[in-house]
């Protein structure tokens, strides 16, 4: 099974985020112990937002259904593979922006969807997606970051998806260490959950 983890914690072994997705990853091996994992940090991949020049660019590559070249190859990974691992701390309302650039270098016409009645039908392979994120604040019901990842996900053809959250870790009234540890726990459960999920399937 190949799993993608996409690693967008900008700052690195200090972020709470990715402390949570390592733990998530963590379990997830210790279940299926010949897990592919490929990782992808969009802070370090060189990419760049998506206009006029590398838009033309792109779409030829859609045309032609090249799938090697670097406009379109983190999407023929992110195609391919069977479990999607995102991390990213909530920002502004969202996300960091890289996220964002990332996403949009996941929308490779011919490879990640086609068009269906003016439509798009996504064509990923992935049987799930998790969104992993931390806040320092409350984040509320209004999630934009996840709902947003989750919408496009699902466009482009991935099953199911699960958001694991750790929010108000900066608060005065609060225990950031309780909350993270609890979070990982969410974390190990859905890893077990998924993994059990995997080793049933034929």
């Amino acid at each position: 099974m190949q799993t993608l983890f996409v690693n967008c914690c900008p700052r690195g072994e200090a972020s709470r985020t990715l402390r949570l997705a390592e733990v998530f990853l963590a379990a997830l091996r210790e279940k299926l112990p010949g897990l592919d994992l490929l990782e992808q940090n969009p802070h370090g991949m060189g990419l760049a937002p998506v206009w006029g020049e590398t838009l033309s660019q792109r779409e030829a590559l859609c045309d032609a259904r090249d799938w090697t070249h670097p406009l379109t190859r983190p999407a023929a990974e992110m195609a391919q593979s069977d479990l999607l691992v995102i991390a990213a701390p909530y920002w502004d309302l969202s996300f960091p922006s890289a996220l964002k650039v990332w996403m949009e270098h996941m929308w490779i016409r011919n490879l990640t969807f086609f068009y269906r009645d003016d439509q798009p039908v996504g064509l990923c392979r992935a049987e799930a997606a998790v969104y992993i994120t931390t806040a320092g604040s409350r984040i509320g019901a209004h999630d934009w970051g996840t709902l947003y990842v989750e919408d496009c996900l699902r466009t482009l053809g991935v099953r199911s998806f699960h958001a694991i959250k750790a929010e108000a870790l900066d608060l005065d009234s609060s225990d950031p260490e309780a909350i993270l540890a609890e979070a990982e726990e969410r974390a190990r459960m859905l890893a077990n959950g998924l993994s059990a999920r995997w080793l049933q399937s034929p």
